[in-house]
């Protein structure tokens, strides 16, 4: 194999497991923080779960790092390749860069 199917094939690995973690931390993210207490939901008489689990709350925070570290090693490989070769960017790389890093400083600063 030449290094362009092997940098493709590093680049699709990486993205597939980005993303499996994303989706893995959002089905997490029920019970890792609380419901907002919004007064739409008090006005309506909806209940609201003010109580979390915060065992589940560190572990989604370590996902979602691990996440943005894989998606940035990815972002960085898809950079190298865009310029040497004819493959051109993926757009999901930085989307999932983006999203993960919003998502760590979200749960790091504010919940």
């Amino acid at each position: 194999m030449n290094r362009v199917k092997i940098f493709h094939f590093l680049l699709s690995s990486l993205s597939i497991i980005g993303w499996s973690l994303a989706i893995y931390a959002l089905m997490l993210f029920d019970k890792a923080r609380p419901d907002a207490a919004i007064g739409y939901f008090q006005s309506h008489g909806a209940e609201v779960r003010l109580e979390w689990d915060p065992e589940q709350t560190v572990l989604l925070e370590h996902i979602i790092w691990v996440c943005a570290v894989l998606s940035f090693i990815n972002l960085g490989f898809n950079l190298y390749i865009a310029q040497r070769s004819k493959l051109g960017w993926w757009v999901n790389i930085p989307l999932l860069f983006t999203c993960s890093l919003a998502a760590g400083l979200y749960i790091r600063f504010v919940v």
